[in-house]
Order: C-alpha cells, then sequence, then structure tokens
C-alpha cells in the first residue's frame, strides 16, 4: 500500500526514468526532430513501459509520474509550449528539460 511518506520508492522511480529519458531524447534529438506534443508523449509512453517492465518498482509510484486527465494536453505536432504553467506533469517536465539540455 503506498503511503505518502514513502518518498524513497518514489524517489527511485524518478532515479530510473532519468536514464530511459536521457537515452529516448538523446535519440530523437539525433534525429533533428522537435519537441513537439506528439513526440513527449510518444518519449512519456516509452518510459513508463520501460519504468512498469521492471519488476522491483511498484505501479502506484511509477503512475505518479505520468500525466493525467486533469490537464487537457494537446497530441498534435506543434511544438511542446506549457506557457506559464507551473503545474507540469513530472514526466513532461522532466522530458522537456532534457531536451533542452542535450
Amino acid at each position: 500500500m503506498m503511503r505518502l511518506t514513502d518518498m524513497n520508492e518514489f524517489d527511485a522511480v524518478i532515479a530510473r526514468a532519468k536514464p530511459i529519458i536521457y537515452t529516448a531524447v538523446a535519440r530523437h534529438r539525433t534525429e533533428g526532430l522537435p519537441l513537439t506534443w506528439r513526440l513527449i508523449h510518444s518519449i512519456e509512453d516509452e518510459v513508463l513501459a520501460e519504468l512498469n517492465s521492471s519488476k522491483d518498482l511498484q505501479p502506484a509510484y511509477i503512475n505518479l509520474i505520468k500525466h493525467s486527465g486533469v490537464f487537457k494536453y494537446p497530441l498534435n505536432d506543434e511544438q511542446v509550449d506549457f506557457g506559464e504553467s507551473s503545474a507540469i506533469a513530472c514526466a513532461f517536465s522532466m522530458i522537456y528539460e532534457a531536451y533542452h539540455r542535450i
């Protein structure tokens, strides 16, 4: 059962997600692709699939980093722009940061 105080498990998910995100982002950056909404969704799906395939991470914690239905992110080929939003899904934030750092 997940407790809000179980941050070590959440930290483990974040730590495991970072290299997966870096690898996916590096592959797309090498192809010269801009970060579109469709691509950020695709990278997030790739990251979540890999995290979910590991047997030592709890799905409840993995689900904490994915975007929820609360925010209606587009699914199109326009470049990602979060505007002035300060509430960005964790995985999207990590992907966006990696895409602009690499």
